[in-house]
């Protein structure tokens, strides 16, 4: 039987990494609360946007890996790098006056906005985004590249935090001893907020 490879992904290998966190997450709550339910009209606007996100992000990129092709990936943003740092203290007051349309790109911004409020003051790695590419999910390959991550980050003694908005998601993450912060809900989608401190 075939397995996954897990490791840290190449920089050259990022490019493919966002489209397969954008194939996974086209038809999460929050990808539907912003560009719609077309499945494609959300993918077009999520790896425009992961796209930049992995072209800026530094190594390690936990993946995994079959025959050669990106099929999960668990991006981090290192301490200084994520959605806090770059909207500030005064996040919410980046917020648009009025919610844009659905499908607006601009409509992010409300999430980014409140990711941001309720971001760690801490150092930390912000997870995310975290996707197994559609039609290998169940398989046991997100999990084995989260463990692998999670291995790396306690090496490391690094603080990790995340937000996800499916109750399946808390528990996946629970069991990786991710611990929910928080909670708010944007645009009448549930979002948890977990950190993760260093194991032993």
């Amino acid at each position: 039987m075939t397995t996954a490879e897990v490791r840290a992904l190449r920089t050259d290998e990022h490019r493919a990494a966002a489209g397969v966190a954008s194939r996974a997450l086209a038809d999460s709550p929050t990808s539907v609360a912003i560009y719609g339910e077309d499945r494609l009209d959300a993918l077009a606007g999520l790896h425009r946007e992961l796209s930049t996100f992995f072209d800026v992000l530094p190594t390690p990129q936990m993946g995994a890996l079959v025959g050669g092709c990106v099929v999960a990936v668990a991006g981090m943003a290192p301490p200084g790098g994520c959605i806090g740092a770059f909207m500030g203290a005064h996040a919410l007051d980046l917020m648009p006056t009025s919610v844009p349309p659905v499908g607006d790109p601009a409509r992010a911004h409300v999430f980014w906005a409140q990711w941001a409020a309720a971001d760690l003051a801490q150092d930390h790695w912000h997870l995310g985004p975290v996707g197994v590419e559609p039609g290998l999910q169940g398989r046991g390959i997100g999990g084995a590249v989260m463990r692998a991550l999670c291995e790396w980050l306690d090496d490391g003694r690094h603080l990790a935090w995340l937000e996800t908005d499916k109750p399946r998601n808390v528990a996946f993450y629970s069991a990786l001893d991710f611990e929910v912060a928080g909670q708010s809900t944007i645009l009448d989608v549930p979002t948890w907020y977990m950190r993760r401190d260093p194991r032993p």
